[in-house]
């Protein structure tokens, strides 16, 4: 998994979104901008779903992960019941 061109994708995601309001921007290429943003997120979506980046930041281990976290955020296990 190449973490560098996966960010880049990210900027150049951004970028596209915040041009979207730049009023030097003519309507015809804000509009082809739009397209390129849901190409965009859909590539960026695409390579986070991926079983190589699944295994690169330990997708097996997800449950654990969620249960561990649950119980760090429950504030009622942290009460005492008297």
């Amino acid at each position: 998994m190449n973490l560098k061109d996966l960010n880049e994708l990210i900027n150049v995601r951004n970028y596209i979104a915040n041009s979207a309001n730049n009023p030097y921007i003519d309507k015809a290429t804000i509009n082809t901008m739009n397209g390129m943003l849901i190409l965009v997120d859909k590539k960026i979506l695409g390579l986070l779903q991926s079983e190589n980046f699944k295994e690169f930041i330990g997708y097996k281990d997800v449950r654990q992960a969620i249960e561990e976290v649950a119980k760090m955020t429950n504030i009622k296990s942290g009460l005492k019941t008297q």
